[in-house]
């Protein structure tokens, strides 16, 4: 059942990345690959961000630029992001294939690999949707580096920080968990693993640090808000979608749906009232399911932080062990099991992402908790995984049938009725842009959706060279 579930989603994937298109944000992650594949140009910096300012790095300009010396196609770099998808589960279900039990494996590919989530997001092209890997790479090290220090693994955990942090300022969350996963023992690195790891991923820094020493506007400040303002605004909301990335609660514009060009105005007229009640009323019903769920795995987590040693801590004269006897965070111990690992894990890992969307600046927006994806659907995995041993598995297994209907649903909804799986109709992708590019078409993109063209006072991905302007020598 875990591969049937598992080729589902596959034909899922790849359907929707065949019906992918260009937005905005897409087009300006284009132009730094479309510039590296036939120009031979290295953009070190990446997109342009919400706070201001740009990506460091030029990790932008291989991730898509690499599969475009391989298919000329704008769906080439989509169907890239697809394979880290891939790979994150498949990581992912080998680590937890050596915690938990093959009934919870099988609940973790209904909720992790065949969400309208991990679907929506693992098919356009969009810089969050890397982190995905980013994720699953973190548990994975995370969980190699449990008992003792290892140098590979140390390595890859502090590398993919490092990474993360040039392709989305999302990766906070990722070192901030990290972060508190070494401080209460259930993370213990190698030094020099760590230092060669935070090398390697810093390579492609320095020749942005370069240009940022001549062109300072690449470091334009984070937009200004004020004291308290992510708990008022980001803490909530954090909250919210940690719970909702295991729900059917969608969010942006997976909800919006038109099959007009797909079917017809008929057919529309019949399946877009089907499916925003899914996604306006059934959808956000199925919340209380991770609620439930994360409240139980609390409650779990406070007892055993009862018998862990947590009065001898608190004895202790290190401040950090007083700080962690009233936050109630007990260390790890030697005898602590694989699953009370794995408890742990979500529970900091949790806990670390309330406190970086406590002290946020800016509010926190649903794409930003996507590299945390992975530990936001195991509290609902366990526990469903607790219930089928239980008198109410009959009801359980009933329950996650209709749930993979429906999931299967959204996403072929998504796959046909949304703005990013479509050219016309509602909210579509496209808008004015100041001239042509030989980009638009050697990537195909004016084949599947043809952008309105020669708009003075239109739109123009920033690093592509205008109309009229003579493309970049090829670097030697």
């Amino acid at each position: 059942m875990i591969w049937i579930g598992f080729a589902a989603g596959l034909l899922l994937a790849a359907l929707m990345v065949v019906r992918s298109q260009v937005g905005g944000d897409q087009l300006n992650l284009l132009a730094r690959g479309w510039l590296l594949a036939t120009r031979g140009q290295m953009i070190w910096f990446g997109n342009p961000l919400s706070t201001g300012g740009k990506a460091p790095g030029g990790i932008t300009s291989l991730l898509v630029g690499l599969p475009l010396l391989l298919w000329r196609d704008h769906r080439a770099a989509t169907a890239a992001v697809t394979l880290c998808h891939l790979a994150a589960f498949l990581v992912l279900d080998r680590t937890l294939a050596r915690i938990v039990t093959p009934r919870e494996r099988l609940v973790f590919v209904i909720l992790y690999w065949l969400s309208p989530w991990q679907l929506y997001f693992g098919t356009f092209l969009w810089n969050p949707n890397y982190l995905f890997l980013g994720g699953a790479v973190h548990l994975a090290t995370a969980w190699r580096l449990r008992r003792a220090p290892a140098f590979a693994a140390s390595l890859l955990h502090v590398a993919t920080l490092v990474l993360a942090m040039q392709i989305h300022p999302s990766f906070l969350l990722l070192a901030a968990a990290s972060a508190l996963l070494w401080w209460r023992g259930y993370l213990r690195p190698h030094a020099a693993g760590a230092v060669v790891g935070a090398a390697l991923g810093a390579l492609p820094l320095l020749p942005w640090a370069w240009q940022v020493m001549t062109h300072p506007v690449l470091l334009a400040e984070v937009h200004k808000g004020f004291p308290g303002r992510g708990v008022v605004f980001s803490l909530p909301r954090g909250i919210l979608y940690w719970l909702r990335y295991s729900s059917l609660s969608l969010a942006g514009r997976s909800g919006l749906f038109d099959f007009t060009e797909a079917f017809s105005a008929a057919a529309d007229r019949r399946l877009s009232p089907f499916f925003r009640a899914l996604t306006e009323g059934v959808g956000p019903a199925t919340v209380a399911l991770p609620l439930i769920a994360n409240l139980w795995l609390w409650r779990r987590w406070r007892r055993r932080a009862r018998h862990l040693g947590e009065r001898a801590e608190a004895q202790a004269a290190a401040p950090q062990a007083r700080l962690a006897h009233l936050l109630r965070l007990p260390r790890l111990p030697a005898t602590a099991s694989d699953r009370a690992w794995l408890q742990g894990y979500v529970v900091l890992t949790f806990l670390a992402a309330a406190a970086v969307y406590a002290v946020s600046p800016t509010t926190m927006m649903y794409w930003q908790g996507l590299c945390l994806f992975h530990a936001a659907v195991l509290p609902l995995t366990l526990y469903a995984g607790l219930l089928l041993g239980t008198r109410h598995a009959a009801r359980v297994l009933a329950g996650a049938a209709a749930y993979v209907v429906l999931e299967l649903l959204l996403a072929l909804g998504i796959a046909f009725g949304t703005p990013d799986f479509r050219c016309r109709g509602l909210e579509t992708v496209v808008f004015p842009l100041v001239g042509d590019s030989p980009m638009f078409h050697e990537l195909h993109i004016q084949d599947t959706c043809p952008w309105p063209l020669g708009d003075p006072h239109g739109w123009w991905p920033d690093v592509l060279p205008r109309p009229g302007e003579a493309p970049p020598r090829r670097s030697p």
